[in-house]
Formats: C-alpha cells, structure tokens, sequence
C-alpha cells in the first residue's frame, strides 16, 4: 500500500511529502503455515521418478536456486550454452508474464553441468530466441503451467517417502540457498545468487539441520579437544620434577 501512495504523490494525486495512511500499519510477526523442512541430498531419487520437462525445471531449481517462475520465464535468448549462464528477466506465475519480483532479482545465474542438457532440449525441439525454453506440449509458444510441475512433484516424493506439507517446488529454493553455504559459499554469495535484497531475507530461507548442527558442533569440540591436550603437554613440561628430568637428561 505503502507504494501505491508513493506514485500517487509522484502524479501528484497525493500530497508530495505527507505520511501515507499505509504507514501507520503494523504487520503482525509472520507464521509458517507448515513446519519448516527442506529437502535433503536424497532428492536424487524423487528425481528419477520425474520425467522431462518437469524434470529440468526441478533440476534448475535445486541447482540454482532460481524461483520457478523465473524458470518458466526464460527464453532461449536468456541462455549463454557457451558461459553455461540463465539470464533471469521475467516470470511467468499462472500464466501471467511479468517483470521479476524486485530489481535485485534480474541476475545471470550459473547452470554448471547443466549446460549440456540444455543444449540437447535445445536441438530436440524446433525454437527460436524468442521462444519459451518450458512450453507447453499441447499449446506450443506458450509457458509451461507451474501447477503441472507440482503436480508431477508430489507423486513422486510419495512414492521415495520423501513428501510433505507444503512442499512446492519453492522448497528446493530454500534448499539451495542453504546447501550453497554448506557447501563453502558465504552468505553474501548466496543472498545475491538466489536474488535477495538483503542479507535478512537470506536468513530466512537458510536452514541449519540437526545434522550440521552435530557436525559443527564436533568441529568445536575437536578443536577443543586438541588444543586442551597441547596446553596439558606444556603444563607437565613446565613442572618441577619435568625440568629436573630434563636436567638430568642433559
């Protein structure tokens, strides 16, 4: 709302300066409607469930962390098979093309191994550089419908065992944007790449499981562990009956 009173006053339909009524608004704090979960690497088997496109779709989210909307958006002018890169321009969400959902989100994102898959689809189906790289098979030209990815998606989780409430393809975003710091990148890395605006968002998406958790937490505690036992062999060096030893060896 907040925005709406901003172009108002810049067409002059709104006192230029003066407090929008939007500003007095306190959003509540924000609840998760499902328990926070994310996949784990063991997704490699919900995948070989999944046929194409759907498939690449899923794959480029989980590599890339890139939103499914975005995905659905590209054209084939987006891709360099060269750099191996996605150009993110627009989105399709229900059909409905658009700009991305902030500035911060038009970025080139890296597709790795990936390329050589899209470079296959792209001398597999007859297209130009303006055409979707997801159509749909019944409506050529037209973008892929999101629904029918989720709707391939769950099916096959169920049948690994892997399903659960509120898992959209969004999830394998929040997933990426924490294996990529698992992995070594920073937190800044990975704020940009998934196309955040602030580093407070990206806090939001990452997820610390118990597993990381005990694995760092073994980190401290062999750390620990190993500079306690040095102290420990400088301290009997430094005992009385040590330096007599010492001397007497000497």
């Amino acid at each position: 709302m907040s925005r709406i009173f901003y172009h108002a006053a810049g067409h002059g339909l709104w006192e230029e300066g003066k407090r929008s009524p939007a500003s007095k608004a306190k959003l509540g704090k924000k609840h998760q409607k499902y328990e926070r979960q994310i996949f784990s690497f063991d997704a490699a088997r919900v995948l070989a469930r999944l046929e194409e496109p759907n498939l690449l779709v899923i794959e480029t989210c989980i590599a890339t962390g890139v939103r499914i909307s975005e995905v659905l958006g590209l054209k084939w002018r987006n891709v360099n098979l060269n750099a191996g890169t996605i150009k993110i321009e627009r989105r399709v969400w229900h059909q409905d093309l658009d700009r991305p959902k902030s500035e911060d989100s038009r970025r080139v994102l890296g597709i790795g191994d990936f390329a050589e898959r899209y470079r296959a689809k792209l001398a597999e189906d007859v297209v130009g550089s303006d055409t979707f790289v997801f159509q749909q098979k019944r409506a050529p030209g037209r973008p892929l419908w999101d629904s029918g990815v989720r709707d391939a998606l769950h099916p096959a989780a169920e049948a690994e065992g892997c399903d659960f409430p509120g898992l959209v393809p969004h999830s394998f975003r929040r997933a990426n944007i924490t294996w990529r710091q698992q992995v070594g990148g920073s937190a800044i890395e990975a704020s940009k790449i998934a196309g955040h605006s602030d580093l407070e968002m990206t806090g939001e998406y990452t997820f610390v499981t118990p597993a990381c958790q005990n694995e760092l937490t073994r980190r401290i505690q062999e750390k620990f562990a190993s500079t306690s036992n040095e102290s420990q062999g400088v301290c009997d060096s430094e005992r009385p009956g040590a330096r007599n030893s010492l001397r007497a060896r000497q």
